[in-house]
């Protein structure tokens, strides 16, 4: 049954701040790639776990001082998902209603991602601060970078599947997104869970320089985000 959304509208003053919430996101879909991505050079492309301590070395040592700032660039813009996840939080409230428990989870998941990805980027510049450590000692803090970024994805994939069940289960008029949005959602929870795979492997597609454990999740995730910005800045003009 359909329920018609009975929330009063936003005034101009939210409008604006949930605006600015939302665009905060774009500095993560910018910053997070180009920053660690391709200055740090981290994706140009990525050493392969089974790299030796001193072929990690000297990938450390050739990056310099843009590989530092890449890596400033990507841990700074994390924090633009904050912003963006409470205005999600708060659509979800719409789809919900009374009581809304995912919306909080939501906000949960958000949070620990980025706990644990700014925690991954922590190790990365670690390992680049000093260039002359002992090879063995970069690689290892190297690892803890990789495997800190890959393989924890159960907040991600509850993250997103939580967003698509909202969405899926939305029974407000009008809706507050699209119901392909919602499945989207789920699709990328579905695409992230490879990354639990990461510590078993060495080479192949499910190590985390593999096609199934970075690469397939690092696009869906891009696709995903660039999509609640959009829906969610219209989500608000429609609110308004």
């Amino acid at each position: 049954m359909s329920v018609p959304n009975s929330r009063p509208p936003l005034d101009a003053r939210a409008r604006r701040n949930h605006r600015i919430a939302v665009w905060c996101g774009v500095l993560v879909a910018i910053g997070f790639p180009l920053g660690w991505g391709f200055l740090a050079s981290f994706l140009l492309p990525p050493l392969s776990p089974s790299a030796t301590p001193q072929e990690v070395a000297n990938f450390v040592a050739e990056g310099g001082v843009l590989q530092k700032v890449g890596l400033m660039i990507g841990l700074a813009s994390l924090g633009g998902v904050l912003p963006l996840s409470a205005v999600l939080g708060d659509q979800m409230r719409r789809m919900e209603g009374a009581r809304p428990i995912w919306a909080q989870t939501q906000l949960a998941c958000a949070t620990l991602t980025v706990w644990l990805l700014s925690a991954a980027f922590v190790f990365f510049a670690a390992a680049v601060f000093r260039a002359d450590r002992d090879p063995p000692l970069i690689q290892l803090l190297h690892d803890l970078g990789w495997l800190t970024f890959i393989t924890p994805v159960s907040m991600i994939v509850l993250w997103m599947g939580i967003v698509g069940a909202a969405i899926l289960s939305d029974r407000s008029v009008p809706a507050v997104m699209p119901r392909w949005v919602g499945y989207l959602s789920i699709w990328a929870a579905l695409l992230s869970a490879p990354g639990f795979a990461a510590v078993l492997f060495h080479s192949g597609p499910f190590a985390w320089s593999g096609l199934l454990a970075l690469w397939i999740p690092l696009a869906i995730f891009l696709v995903w985000w660039l999509t609640l910005i959009v829906y969610l800045l219209r989500a608000i003009r429609e609110e308004g």
